[in-house]
């Protein structure tokens, strides 16, 4: 047994990358067998070869039914299980841009067959490009101005006060004017700006635990809980396959 299937990968063609840009993220490889999760970003799950599975938490507090996909949008914030036996594809939207639905079918399955093609080599705004997604101006330059300012300073805003006082509004006002903007709490949103930052340590040479420390975890052990919620793994299994992460598109923390 090879040490990408005993973590829970599957043998894949298609070596994992995860490809960071401001605000959006992109992960191609290995199918994953995942636990059950609640993404924060919605997410755009493509199947690179065989349908993965994919069931979601009802709010009649049920999984339904599984059901095989090739390609599926995963709302915001909500809990689901994904199975897959070959190669994907995550496309990890920017809350703050990215409009939150899917294209039409014709645009789809261009999208999916130009990702299949090109999986080993394709980058995030090419990803998105095949979707017809372009990122929209945020609607509030102050709630903007604030989400980018996380990924400069990773333990900055703890307190909403402080993150209202830097938007020039009251707490109430900015909690709701955010959620309008963003799609999301302002913590929930926070806490997926600092995984970047995870992202960044490790590409640096970081170990798990120094990444946590600059992200503004308490220990490793806590990032570990924390991204395991989000993706349904634990980061030191994305380490153990030898993830490749490419910095390439990320155009630095604080443009906005």
């Amino acid at each position: 047994m090879t040490a990408s299937a005993a973590l829970g990968f599957h043998e894949s063609p298609v070596p994992a990358r995860i490809c960071i840009a401001t605000g959006r993220a992109l992960y191609v490889g290995p199918g994953l067998d995942l636990a059950a999760h609640m993404n924060i970003a919605t997410t755009l799950a493509v199947a690179l070869g065989k349908p993965f599975e994919l069931r979601t938490w009802s709010m009649h507090k049920r999984w339904s039914a599984w059901r095989q996909s090739a390609v599926s949008l995963i709302a915001s914030q909500t809990l689901h299980h994904l199975r897959s036996s070959g190669p994907m594809a995550f496309l990890y939207f920017d809350p703050l841009t990215d409009r939150r639905k899917l294209p039409d079918e014709s645009r789809l399955c261009r999208g999916v067959t130009l990702l299949r093609a090109s999986a080993n080599r394709i980058g995030v705004g090419e990803a998105f490009a095949a979707f017809g997604l372009a990122a929209l101006p945020p609607g509030d330059a102050r709630i903007a101005r604030v989400a980018r300012a996380i990924e400069h300073d990773p333990d900055a805003f703890a307190c909403v006060g402080d993150a209202a006082a830097a938007a020039f509004l009251s707490p109430s006002r900015f909690r709701t004017r955010f959620d309008a903007e963003v799609g999301m709490p302002f913590r929930r949103y926070r806490l997926w700006r600092r995984m970047a930052v995870v992202m960044r340590a490790l590409h640096a040479g970081c170990s798990l635990t120094d990444a946590a420390m600059s992200a503004g975890f308490a220990s490793s052990a806590h990032l570990s809980s924390a991204f395991r919620r989000i993706f349904g793994l634990a980061p030191s299994e994305i380490v153990a396959l030898g993830a490749r992460i490419d910095l390439s598109e990320d155009v630095g923390p604080l443009s906005a």
